[in-house]
C-alpha cells in the first residue's frame, strides 16, 4: 500500500468517524413518551395531595405503579421500532442507550431506599418528595454527558432546564408544590427536547 493509498484510507474512515458523530439521536421518542407520562402523572399527583381532586392518599400507589407498567410497556415498543433506522450504532447513539437507562437504574434505587426507610418507620413519607429533585439531578447529568460527548452545545439547554428543577423541587421538598414545578420541570427538560429529537430523525433507511 502507497502513503497516497493510506492517506486515502486514513480520510476514509475519519469521514466514516465525523458522519456518525453527527448522526442524528434517536432517543427523541423515549424523552417524549416517559417525560409526557410523568408530567401527567406528577400533575394528577399535585391535584390529589392539593385537595384539588375527590382522591385520598390512597390513590398515589395506583398512580406511580400504573405509570411503571404503562411505561415500561411503552417503553418497549417503541424499542421495536427503532429497528432499521439509519445511526443507531453511532456513537452518540450508544451512549444514550447506555447513559438514560443507568440514570433511571438511579433514580429507582433511590426509590426503592426511601420505600425501604418509610415502611421500616425510619423516615417519614415526606421523604417521598425527595426523590423529585433526585430524578431531576440524574436528567441533568444526562443531558449533560450527550451533550459533551456528541459536542452539541444545545443539549446544554434541557440539562440546564431540569437543573434549575433541582434546585426548586429541593427547595419546596416539604410542599405538595414540588410536583407542579417538577411537572414542569420534565416538561422543560424531556417533553420539549424529546419533540425537537424526533423531528430531526431519518425517516428511511439509507
Amino acid at each position: 500500500m502507497t502513503r497516497d493509498e493510506l492517506k486515502s484510507d486514513i480520510d476514509y474512515l475519519r469521514e466514516l468517524a465525523e458522519a456518525g458523530e453527527a448522526a442524528p439521536l434517536l432517543g427523541g421518542r423515549f424523552a417524549l413518551w416517559w417525560g409526557g407520562l410523568a408530567t401527567l402523572v406528577l400533575l394528577a399527583h399535585w391535584t390529589i395531595v392539593s385537595g384539588r381532586a375527590p382522591l385520598g392518599v390512597e390513590a398515589l400507589w395506583p398512580l406511580w405503579l400504573g405509570f411503571i407498567v404503562i411505561g415500561s410497556i411503552g417503553s418497549a415498543f417503541l424499542g421495536l421500532s427503532l429497528r432499521g433506522k439509519p445511526g443507531a450504532g453511532s456513537v452518540g447513539n450508544r451512549v444514550e442507550g447506555a447513559v438514560w437507562p443507568s440514570a433511571g437504574l438511579a433514580i429507582f434505587a433511590y426509590f426503592l431506599g426511601v420505600t425501604a426507610g418509610v415502611l421500616t418507620g425510619q423516615l417519614s413519607p415526606v421523604f417521598y418528595n425527595t426523590i423529585l429533585p433526585a430524578a431531576l439531578l440524574g436528567y441533568s447529568v444526562s443531558w449533560m454527558t450527550m451533550a459533551r460527548i456528541v459536542r452539541r452545545p444545545v443539549l446544554f439547554i434541557p440539562a440546564g432546564v431540569a437543573l434549575a428543577g433541582v434546585a426548586a423541587a429541593a427547595a419546596l421538598a416539604a410542599t405538595h408544590w414540588v410536583y407542579l414545578v417538577t411537572a414542569a420541570a420534565i416538561f422543560g427538560s424531556t417533553v420539549a427536547p424529546g419533540l425537537v429529537l424526533m423531528t430531526r430523525e431519518p425517516r428511511t433507511v439509507v
